[in-house]
């Protein structure tokens, strides 16, 4: 019996024997390891302030009705034109100038939509100007000169734009706008020397002249539009590209002109009608801080 008895008790340890052994050795599994960090995204709400710099192409278009000098039959041997026209002097251009200057403005960001307020200013410096000499077929020798001039300009402007990723945002901009154009116009004509009276002393009247010239610079105001996009560098810098046209609208200016010797008939302007038009387009790229 009592190898019976101990065969049965072996058969009941075996299996906790097994037990006892597989906790022993059972593996121990890693604890899955900790998510890294995520980077922190870039903040496109508060003040930010920076400096800018590119180049700005203007259009310049200048005009001028008004200057003219036509002698008359009394004191020239040749017929006056009933018209006396007028010699047209015109002239378009389109310089490019360096441009730089700094930038300030505040932004909220609402989602992936960032609005915002930015004012400027910039200086930079392009002239046209032409000078042109002419005879008519009065005799008249006429010579014209013209400038325009664009100096400093800065602008108020609202900022929409859009979070093409998180630190990638493409915008609109749009607002007032207030710059320096300044020019400058001369006129000088002088008839044909004039036939002698007919006198025994045959006295030489001087030949009829009409001149004047003036010069302006004016604060004009006007709007501006444009867009670019602006790109976190990280460490609350930001780099951005940005396009935009400005128009100071249409200006005209009026240049007083005096005649001499006109005494024995002549028709001449009194004076010169100036028509100008200023804008320019700027690419601009800039970097910012967020404070």
């Amino acid at each position: 019996m009592r190898w019976m008895i101990a065969g049965v008790g072996a058969l009941a340890l075996g299996p906790l024997t097994q037990f006892a052994i597989a906790d022993e050795y059972k593996p121990v599994r890693p604890s899955p390891a900790a998510a890294a960090p995520a980077a922190p995204a870039a903040n496109w709400s508060g003040f930010q302030t920076g400096a800018f710099g590119g180049n700005s192409s203007l259009a310049q278009n200048f005009a001028e009705p008004g200057a003219k000098l036509c002698p008359g039959t009394p004191i020239i041997a040749i017929p006056s034109s009933p018209d006396c026209p007028e010699t047209p002097f015109h002239f378009n251009g389109h310089p490019s100038s360096f441009t730089a200057g700094g930038f300030l403005g505040y932004r909220v960001q609402f989602g992936v939509l960032v609005v915002g307020v930015e004012g400027d200013a910039a200086w930079k410096n392009a002239k046209t100007s032409l000078t042109q000499m002419d005879t008519t077929e009065l005799g008249v020798k006429e010579t014209f000169a013209g400038s325009l001039e664009q100096g400093w300009d800065g602008s108020l402007r609202g900022r929409v734009g859009v979070l093409l990723a998180p630190w990638l945002l493409a915008y609109g901009t749009g607002g007032g706008a207030i710059g320096n154009v300044s020019g400058a116009f001369g006129f000088d004509a002088q008839g044909p020397s004039p036939v002698p009276t007919p006198t025994p002393t045959r006295t030489l009247v001087p030949p009829p002249s009409v001149s004047g010239a003036g010069s302006w610079s004016e604060t004009r105001v006007g709007y501006t539009a444009g867009g670019g996009l602006e790109a976190a560098l990280g460490a609350g810098l930001k780099a951005r590209f940005e396009y935009r046209f400005t128009d100071f609208g249409h200006i005209s200016h009026d240049v007083p002109l005096t005649s001499m010797n006109c005494t024995g008939g002549c028709t001449s302007g009194t004076n010169a009608r100036i028509d100008t038009n200023a804008s320019f387009q700027t690419f601009r790229l800039g970097l910012g801080i967020d404070f």
